[in-house]
This record gives structure tokens, C-alpha cells and sequence, in this order.
């Protein structure tokens, strides 16, 4: 009876150290990595937040005749689609970033496939923009530039 009784007694005690063993070092790590993600987390409200409207829009450095000029520069029409008589106006979407740089661009307008590549490689090609501002300072917007394409 009395060795019954010491052997729930010794089962209860390794039962209870297994425990701490297992679940104390596994709690630690999990404080360690909420802090570590609290830490390193960015405040999204002001600093990624993309605005579709801002008080100050972006613009393209010269205004809208310099970036018509450099539209109508750097643009090459397609031969195939020349020849197939296919015309149209591509509409590319794009962020201008806090620096004026542009960044991930999207088709909001397709046309053709060769037309689509020509338009965004030109839109991609464009130089920095003066950034969008919004409470004094530079904000990243989402923008849109029309490619036409026209035969004559």
C-alpha cells in the first residue's frame, strides 16, 4: 500500500517536471517572438498608406506637356500591330512613392498584348515625379498615365 502510494506520489512529481519542461521554454518563445513582432511592426496609418486622393496630386516634373512629350518620344509603335491596323489607348496604374520614384504597376486599360508591353515599358522609363503631398508631407498615391496609339 505505502509502495502504491509512492509510486502516484513519484508518477505525479515527473509528471509536473515534464510539464515545465515542455510548456515553459515553449511560453518564453512565444513572449519573445510578440515582442520582437511588435517591435519591428511599421505604423501603416501614416507610413504605407496609399491615398487615391491627396491635397497636393503628383506631378511629372515639366508639367503635362513635358510628360506628352516624353510619351510621344520614347513610345514605339509595334510593327505587328501596325500591320494588323490595332490601335488604342493603354491605361497603366502605378504608385508614385515619397521619393517620386514609381513603383508597382498595374494594366487598369488593355488594348493588345504588344501594345500593353510597349505602353508600360515606356511608363516604366518615366524619370522621377514630384511626390504627392498630404498634411505637408510627401505621400505615397496611386496614379494612372494613358498611352495612345494611334495609326495616321
Amino acid at each position: 500500500n505505502l509502495f502504491a502510494g509512492f509510486k502516484c506520489l513519484l508518477f505525479a512529481v515527473s509528471a509536473l517536471m515534464l510539464l515545465v519542461v515542455v510548456f515553459v521554454p515553449a511560453r518564453a518563445n512565444a513572449q519573445d517572438k510578440t515582442e520582437k513582432t511588435t517591435q519591428t511592426r511599421k505604423d501603416t496609418t501614416t507610413d504605407d498608406k496609399i491615398y487615391e486622393v491627396c491635397e497636393q496630386m503628383p506631378t511629372y516634373k515639366g508639367g503635362e506637356e513635358a510628360m506628352m512629350r516624353f510619351l510621344s518620344q520614347v513610345t514605339r509603335y509595334p510593327q505587328r500591330a501596325q500591320e494588323f491596323g490595332i490601335q488604342g489607348c493603354v491605361v497603366v496604374g502605378f504608385i508614385v512613392e515619397k521619393d517620386g520614384s514609381l513603383s508597382d504597376f498595374k494594366f487598369i486599360q488593355r488594348v493588345d498584348p504588344e501594345l500593353d508591353d510597349e505602353a508600360l515599358k515606356t511608363v516604366k522609363a518615366m524619370p522621377k515625379w514630384n511626390p504627392g503631398k498630404h498634411n505637408g508631407k510627401n505621400v505615397r498615391v496611386r496614379h494612372s498615365v494613358p498611352v495612345g496609339f494611334k495609326l495616321t
